[in-house]
């Protein structure tokens, strides 16, 4: 992928401004355990006989998933093991995107369910023209026209209310899915420092200018590449499918880290970060 083509995401530092990265991805992790964990009980009404679709299913199934993965890599934020961190991060945001488009449709299908169903709106022909007080305490009687009138004008307040709440729940899971992938990037960066003078092999001494072994001009080594210790096998494979989706955001960026590290290290008079 050329340079112009590559997307330059957000990198946050910390989590909501004054927590960790590593704080931030559990924290993040877990809520999305307890989210998921409620849609798994829509399993049991598969045993009820309750009539699901065919898309209520897959919700359910993909969260029985999502649990599933959450249990085996949660506990791999705490150890920074670059693989399970890139994963997670992967998990998350497509999880962001697959909800993103599970709550598209509904919010439609039940917009088109309420305001065009067959009746329809109520015209003005469909209104007595004895619309005057019927009593004499001055009340109105609205007759079944105008009720329908009513309710559909509440229902676009209702609507509209509703539709600021997905989008700011929106928002916020891409902040989250942001931190989670921030946190992958300095877990997969911090074990290429650790581990660049591997025997000589091939993550060589971290910062590299040639495009062997999966190395970029201003890019750490692919810590994923044959022949490391993290490129063998199944998890190597799959290391390098995800490095390479976006490889200038999990392995570039180094530059702008570090002026950033010595800015705050400077505001801080020496103060230093004992997590990421």
């Amino acid at each position: 992928m050329s340079r112009g083509l590559r997307l330059r995401f957000p990198r946050p530092r910390t989590f909501l401004g004054f927590m960790s990265l590593q704080t931030g991805t559990e924290l993040i992790a877990l809520s999305l355990v307890f989210n998921r964990i409620t849609g798994i009980y829509g399993i049991l009404a598969l045993f009820t006989g309750f009539p699901l679709s065919l898309l209520q299913i897959s919700l359910y199934l993909l969260s029985v998933l999502v649990v599933g993965s959450l249990a085996y890599l949660i506990p791999h934020i705490r150890h920074q093991s670059p693989f399970q961190n890139l994963a997670l991060a992967f998990l998350y945001g497509i999880d962001t995107l697959l909800n993103f488009a599970y709550v598209t449709f509904f919010a439609t299908t039940w917009y088109l369910t309420q305001f065009h169903d067959p009746q329809g709106p109520a015209s003005k022909g469909d209104i007595p023209e004895s619309a005057s007080p019927s009593n004499g305490e001055g009340n109105y009687e609205h007759d079944s026209a105008q009720k329908h009138q009513l309710e559909k004008a509440v229902g676009v307040h209702e609507s509209a209310a509703s539709m600021c709440l997905v989008v700011g729940f929106t928002l916020i899971r891409i902040y989250f899915a942001l931190v989670v992938c921030a946190y992958a990037r300095a877990v997969v960066q911090r074990y290429v420092d650790m581990n660049s003078g591997w025997a000589g092999g091939p993550l060589g001494s971290g910062e590299v200018v040639d495009d062997d072994n999966g190395k970029e001009e201003g890019h750490v080594a692919d810590p994923f590449v044959e022949g490391a210790p993290l490129g063998e096998g199944w998890q190597g494979k799959m290391g390098r499918m995800m490095v390479g989706f976006g490889r200038g955001y999990w392995l570039g960026g180094r530059k702008e880290d570090e002026e950033w590290a010595r800015e705050i290290g400077g505001r801080l008079k020496g103060g230093r970060y004992s997590r990421v």
